[in-house]
């Protein structure tokens, strides 16, 4: 199986049953799974938002489930800290400048994933539309938009 990089966009697709789920759960069901500690802190950010901001019109357990049914996601992901070796990709590629800075650093991540694998060819999976153009000028393999 290919190492896929996994951005939040492609996980939250998944777990807020958004238009794109069943593809993002094709990407993720076939891969070894590769990404930023960053996933993890922005999927749970991103669920109590959703949760904070519809709490009238989902049940109370609702943000309990998601989280537990996230975590299941996560515990199949290799994870990188957000480290010296990225910081300095981030400065040495002015490229990044072009998306916002968590994307940059899900980017450089990807990158350094990449280098630990001796270059070996590697999936970026994301739905934003800055950050997945950049990882096809980066020359990750990466979904359709």
């Amino acid at each position: 199986m290919m190492i896929s990089y996994f951005d939040t966009s492609v996980l939250l697709a998944i777990l807020l049953d958004q238009d794109k789920q069943e593809e993002a759960f094709g990407y993720w069901q076939n891969s070894t799974r590769v990404s930023s500690i960053l996933l993890r802190i922005e999927s749970v950010i991103a669920l109590r938002r959703t949760y904070e901001n519809n709490k009238n019109n989902l049940p109370n357990d609702w943000l309990n489930k998601k989280i537990k049914i996230m975590d299941e996601y996560l515990a199949t992901v290799n994870y990188l800290l957000v480290n010296e070796k990225i910081e300095r990709t981030v400065y040495s590629q002015n490229e990044l400048a072009q998306c916002r800075s968590l994307d940059a650093i899900h980017i450089a991540t990807a990158l350094q994933f990449r280098e630990i694998s001796n270059n070996e060819a590697m999936n970026l999976y994301t739905f934003d539309k800055t950050m997945h153009g950049l990882a096809e000028y980066f020359k990750f393999k990466t979904n359709f938009l």
